[in-house]
């Protein structure tokens, strides 16, 4: 059974199921953060120290302890008419099979690489609108799955109280790149969002991005950590200093 986070007495609990999966997990910790129990944009649930769980825009993130039985959240997810669960992918497949749906899956990632120095002149901070069209240029996902509305309320609710980073890169006038820290918890800071318009793609510009989230994450004495979108673009990461360790998985309903 799981329950719903009302008070605060109950959020110990909830952080340490977060750290079941550093990545979703830290998704998990910073919304709670950004949003608090009282903000109805955000909703939040633990099943003990087995599972935190996220709930926005009928997304639901959960940090699950392997092997946890998928029924409750099955259950939650037929409950709220859920679109998408991001998760491990052994749970995403024990959800899929009682909820059908389609899912995809690659690789987390943790750096191991040495301390990264350098100066980065073209990447600064991120606007919301030039950053946006830089993702919708570069994934598909932007395109079909998110309007800017929704997402960029999300990141300012974030930015606003310094719990996420934002960064674009220029080239010849014109944003060309992005990338963001999108989420942290005590331990590591998450890379997200790494994107580079087609027409300059092949130049290593994505590898610079990611080599400058690297450098800040270690500035705050943490580990940088990611989810690569594909298996094919794991190799890149694994070139800058990225190490696989584990499989994360998201079911589409």
């Amino acid at each position: 059974m799981l329950t719903r986070l009302e008070s605060a007495d109950q959020v110990p609990v909830f952080i340490r199921a977060c750290g079941h999966e550093h990545v979703f997990g830290s998704r998990a910790l910073t919304a709670l953060r950004a949003y608090g129990l009282e903000d109805s944009r955000a909703r939040f649930w633990t099943r003990g120290e087995d599972a935190a769980l996220y709930l926005a825009d009928d997304v639901l993130t959960v940090s699950a302890r392997p092997g946890m039985d998928p029924g409750p959240i099955a259950e939650l997810v037929r409950a709220e008419g859920v679109r998408e669960v991001d998760t491990n992918r052994d749970q995403c497949a024990a959800l899929q099979a009682l909820l059908g749906g389609t899912t995809e899956s690659s690789y987390y990632m943790v750096y191991r690489g040495g301390s990264l120095e350098g100066q980065f002149p073209d990447i600064g901070p991120g606007k919301l609108m030039a950053v946006f069209s830089v993702l919708q240029r570069s994934h598909t996902y932007y395109q079909t799955h998110l309007r800017f509305e929704t997402w960029a309320a999300d990141l300012r609710q974030k930015l606003d109280r310094g719990l996420m980073e934002l960064y674009q890169m220029d080239a010849d006038g014109q944003t060309v790149g992005t990338g963001c820290i999108v989420s942290e918890d005590d331990e590591c800071g998450v890379i997200a969002a790494v994107a580079v318009v087609p027409e300059y793609r092949h130049r290593g510009l994505g590898t610079r991005v990611t080599r400058f989230l690297v450098k800040r994450i270690q500035e705050k004495g943490k580990t940088p950590r990611l989810i690569s979108g594909y298996d094919e673009v794991a190799e890149l990461y694994r070139q800058v200093g990225f190490e696989s360790c584990g499989r994360w998985g998201e079911l589409y309903l």
